[in-house]
């Protein structure tokens, strides 16, 4: 008798630095943000797309190989994991060693050679037996494989990879394929099939897409497990993982969380689970774990088909301050924390995951009749088996008080798309109701989206409500894996900040040259409420390496922070340390970030996971750098110099200079905005070839909330392939230009009928208004001007208005001389200054779309 085990929704150290020369290795502790890199220079971008074999077992020695782009010249490897270390054989093959102590898991590794440290691909660790797929000499070949093992191998385009084992009767055997779970592009199928070929069990997916399949073996015999892709595709990227035995392995647990510092009683559920519980490891640091078999678990579902699981309980103690995990986690899941937890002599460990507010179970509670009343704030932990149920909960609320709903299902891996409705206190009305999370802010690179509802609502009067939450996907069957959080809280902010490397539609690393610039992109997870002005910065660089801090507005989910190395600087491996500084009034609240990274690029819904820590490397030189002003001063022919302060209304003018550093590097350079702040529209401009100096402008809308913003500028050009007639495109980064915007003085903007066009040797009236604002009464003085310029504007001259009291509207004429250029001039804009006691201290502008024409 067997069963297959159907689809589940959601998939699921030590820091050195290596130095030249011997010299002492640098530390840069790991950070919890979202980080994109592009590298500023020659170097080429090293993508590792695997590992393999991709396992090892504990306490022994392999020897794997590594595969990808851009990876010449490997000296070295790393790894997440101070257990694992690597030592070159030849070319890109390395020994991997394998720590005795090094817990089961999964694990970072990248390579380390002249372009730098490469992206990250997943290396597991085993207890079991491992052993590496034998590629056949003869077709149909079927390699023999012991019970209580782990396999490496992979999938070459059409193949069916063959497996047999001997089993007893009356054994459990779990037969699990690892593949998405470990940055393989394989779409895994299992077979198992009895020796006389007939099919027992099929499955392709459990895990996510990962499947597995499970059977209770009805005969003494040899057995055949089967593997292949889905739609028989494969390559060096389609590697697997492929347990094999008769170990425990806990799939799910209720609760699925627990108070952050607090022991609780957890029941656990998987396969085999009786008998190993002895040798529980506690990872946790604090608290012990035994079995409580007294304690009854929350719901039955040792009846349940065609999914049956065995339940144990455990005592588990919460960490009280957050704890690395050697599973692999999917962005969404940004926002759960959670401790690892190793049943008996299983293989793999459960993440419990941990709150910071008391945490209560569901009982019966079915009906409206039977609504749980919960306090506030509360995390209830429940479990929706059946596939019509719903469960339902009381709060009691005061008039205009502030509630935030959220649940989670997907992103504890649970398969389930839950759904919050409000109702009043019959539970007959719906006052709210809570969907998917769709915003997806980290893109193809870093896909944050999931089907996990969270919302805020304000109570109508004082009174009791109700709250329902149900699965809205899935069979009507039981299922006992549709675990839930539902977190019941007040209107807290909160903020979870990612880094994540490579800018680009590609994975890269972050690789900084000397002499140049690598650009990482911090994202900021805002939750209920956030939305003040959050300020990153950089921690513990090592020398010749600097970082300034960066801004991320209100309400701004994205910024660029800018890496840059000196000419000089000693090439090194280490890890990024930021720190994120949230305005709580008062007081700064500092956190770190946590990381992670792209893993491969074509994929319609993106491809990214989180990481413990993100290296950086310094390698290689730069060939040209650009560096960006966004405070250079404006030369008024009436007020001298002026400083320029930043407000909505206004135009934020970046120089942009160049350091050329190769001769024949002379190529025109164009220019455009990165990690601008949502409301800000992007620009584009060109600086001439052979020029060292150019402008790009950005107009801050009226709508730009008061902050401290950051951006930063990209510049692509061509250079000159040495020894050929061709050039090869470059990419570099400026530094990160920060601003503040201020609250405005005065508007301007342009009449409806302000012509758009003038002919050399004309003169135009252009017409607009200047509305004061937040109290200012003062003058304002108007010019034509462009970037670094003035009223004499590229041949075109304006003759400036003032306006006093309570004048709001103006004429400007503009001249063109006969020997204008023509075409559109860039970034031309009506530009005014608010005086006060004859000091201009205040800036407006709207741009002005002016053709020079015949």
């Amino acid at each position: 008798m067997s069963h297959a085990a159907i689809n589940c929704s959601g998939p699921q150290s030590r820091r050195r630095s290596f130095l030249r020369d011997g010299a002492v290795p640098l530390i840069w502790p790991a950070l919890a943000v979202l980080l994109y890199c592009s590298v500023c220079s020659r170097v080429a971008a090293q993508q590792l797309e695997s590992v393999f074999p991709a396992s090892a077992q504990v306490g022994t020695s392999t020897s794997v190989v590594f595969a990808g782009s851009g990876l010449e010249s490997l000296s070295s490897a790393r790894s997440s994991s101070p257990g694992l270390t690597f030592r070159k054989t030849k070319d890109n093959e390395f020994i991997v060693e394998v720590a005795a102590d090094t817990l089961p898991g999964v694990y970072d590794v990248q390579t380390i050679g002249s372009n730098g440290v490469s992206t990250a691909r997943t290396f597991c660790v085993t207890r079991q037996q491992h052993i590496v797929e034998q590629e056949p000499t003869e077709p149909h070949t079927i390699q023999s494989v012991a019970l209580n093992c782990v396999v490496s191998g992979r999938i070459r385009k059409g193949d069916v990879d063959s497996y047999r084992f001997s089993a007893l009767t009356g054994n459990r055997v779990i037969i699990e394929c690892w593949a998405d779970r470990i940055d393989s592009s394989l779409r895994a199928m299992l077979e198992l099939f009895d020796a006389d070929g007939k099919r027992l069990s099929v499955n392709r997916g459990f895990f996510g897409v990962d499947p597995v399949i499970t059977c209770v073996i009805p005969a003494d015999g040899d057995y055949i497990v089967r593997l292949h892709d889905l739609v028989y595709s494969g390559g060096d990227s389609h590697f697997y993982r492929l347990d094999v035995g008769t170990g425990p392995r806990v799939v799910f647990s209720v609760p699925p969380v627990v108070e952050r510092g607090r022991t609780a009683d957890v029941t656990l559920y998987g396969w085999n689970l009786k008998g190993s519980e002895s040798n529980t490891v506690d990872v946790t640091g604090a608290g012990s774990l035994h079995r409580a078999s007294s304690v009854p678990p929350l719901k039955d579902v040792q009846s349940v088909r065609p999914l049956s699981f065995e339940s144990m309980i455990v005592r588990v103690t919460a960490p009280a301050s957050g704890t690395n995990s050697p599973l692999q986690r999917s962005p969404a899941s940004l926002a759960v924390a959670g401790f690892p937890h190793y049943f008996g002599r299983a293989d793999v460990p459960i993440q419990i995951g941990v709150s910071d507010i008391p945490v209560v179970l569901e009982y019966d509670n079915n009906s409206a009749r039977t609504a749980q009343v919960i306090d506030v704030p509360t995390a209830v932990a429940g479990q929706l088996t059946r596939g019509d149920e719903r469960d339902w909960y009381a709060i009691d609320a005061r008039s205009g008080e502030v509630f935030y709903f959220e649940a989670f299902g997907q992103r504890i891996n649970s398969p389930v798309d839950l759904d919050i409705s409000i109702l009043d206190a019959r539970g007959e009305v719906e006052l709210a109701g809570f969907h998917d999370d769709v915003d997806n802010i980290g893109g193809l690179r870093f896909p944050s989206s999931h089907l996990d509802p969270a919302g805020r609502w304000v109570a109508p009067a004082d009174g009791r409500y109700m709250v329902t939450i149900r699965n809205l996907i899935g069979s009507i069957a039981d299922d006992p894996r549709r675990v839930y959080r539902l977190s019941v809280r007040r209107e807290e902010p909160d903020v979870k900040l990612v880094a994540i490397a490579g800018q680009s539609a590609s994975p890269a690393g972050v690789n900084v040259p000397r002499g140049g610039r690598a650009v990482v992109d911090v994202m900021a997870f805002r939750r209920r409420g956030m939305n003040r002005s959050l300020r990153v910065s950089a921690r513990n660089l090592p020398p010749g390496v600097t970082c300034s801090d960066i801004w991320l507005g209100p309400n701004v989910t994205n910024a660029p922070l800018v890496l840059t190395a000196d000419a000089d600087a000693d090439t090194v491996v280490t890890t990024l340390d930021l720190l994120c500084h949230v305005d709580a009034g008062a007081a700064a609240i500092g956190r770190s970030l946590q990381y992670g990274t792209m893993i491969r690029s074509g994929l319609p819904t993106g491809s990214g996971r989180l990481m413990d820590e993100l290296p950086v490397s310094v390698a290689g030189n730069a060939r040209l750098r650009i560096t960006a002003d966004g405070h250079e001063p404006r030369q008024h022919q009436l007020y001298g110099e002026l400083k320029v302060r930043h407000s909505p209304g206004g135009i934020l003018d970046v120089a942009v200079r160049v350091d050329r550093l190769a001769a024949e590097d002379k190529a025109s350079i164009s220019l455009v905005g990165v990690g601008l702040p949502p409301l800000i529209a992007n620009q584009t401009a060109t600086i001439p070839a052979g020029r060292d100096k150019g402008y790009i402008s950005f107009y801050l809308p009226h709508s730009l909330p008061v902050g401290t913003y950051s951006l930063a500028i990209r510049a692509d050009t061509n250079f000159p392939v040495s020894g050929t007639d061709k050039t090869e495109a470059v990419t570099v980064y400026s530094n990160a230009v920060t601003f503040e915007v201020h609250p405005p003085a005065f508007r301007i903007d342009l009449n409806l009928t302000a012509p758009r066009k003038i002919k050399r040797g004309e003169i135009v009236k252009v017409g607009y208004t200047a509305r004061r604002m937040n109290g200012f009464i003062g003058k304002i003085h108007t010019e034509l001007a462009a970037p670094g310029t003035v009223t004499d504007v590229g041949r075109l001259r304006g003759r400036g208005v003032s306006s006093t009291g309570q004048a709001e509207s103006g004429t400007i004429q503009i001249i063109a001389n006969e020997d204008a250029e023509l075409g559109m001039h860039p970034f031309l804009r009506l530009y005014g200054v608010g005086v006060l006691e004859d000091e201009a201290l205040y800036h407006g502008s709207c741009f002005l779309p002016m053709e020079i024409v015949e």
